[in-house]
């Protein structure tokens, strides 16, 4: 039985060098740093699995685009603003936004409002097919005032339902995502038992 001040020692079946196992050793950590690479490097060559890889970042690009040009308006900019969102959105619903718009600008220009200084903070897409695709996008916002010199940070989430139009992703609704308000109550014996008995 062996103490625990002895040291192990590997030895070899009888006819087998010590020299052919290091040589064993070694092409063993060649080969498996060879499979290593090969594994990391393989999906950059061959692209990626992702069928939707290409259209996935299009559609975060074209939709982080439309919260950041949408959320960027003066009062007295309203032309300008509806020229600036046109090439983002649909046919059919630009009309619609149209009128949108035409509404949001009347109490933007009695508030003597504007918005700029747009962050995107995140956008991912929630679901993607080859022509249609939805986003969430989060940014922040300076919102200011003519009476005041002080801009209002705002947060605002976007949920940008898109479609692929002559193979370019184009806005076809938006809408804004509330905020969620989690509240701590008391724990029953129930939550602590797991709900059914």
């Amino acid at each position: 039985m062996a103490s625990a001040g002895d040291s192990l020692e590997l030895t070899a079946a009888p006819g087998t060098s010590s020299k052919a196992i290091r040589l064993l050793l070694i092409a063993t950590c060649v080969v498996g740093v060879l499979v290593g690479a090969v594994g990391l490097l393989l999906p950059q060559v061959m692209g990626s699995r992702d069928e939707f890889g290409a259209d996935r970042q299009a559609a975060i690009t074209r939709a982080s685009d439309f919260a950041v040009t949408f959320n960027t308006y003066s009062s007295d900019e309203k032309a300008d603003y509806q020229r600036r969102v046109k090439p983002l959105m649909t046919t059919a619903y630009y009309k619609d936004f149209i009128k949108i718009s035409n509404v949001m600008f009347q109490v933007v220009k009695d508030r003597k409002q504007s918005s700029g200084d747009v962050k995107v903070l995140s956008a991912a897409v929630e679901n993607i097919d080859k022509d249609s695709a939805s986003v969430i996008v989060a940014i922040d916002a300076a919102v200011r005032r003519s009476d005041s010199e002080q801009a209002v940070a705002r947060r605002f989430r976007w949920q940008i339902s898109m479609s692929k139009v002559r193979g370019e992703w184009r806005v076809r609704q938006f809408d804004g995502v509330p905020t969620i308000e989690a509240t701590m109550g008391d724990v029953t014996e129930d939550d602590k038992s797991g709900g059914d008995k």
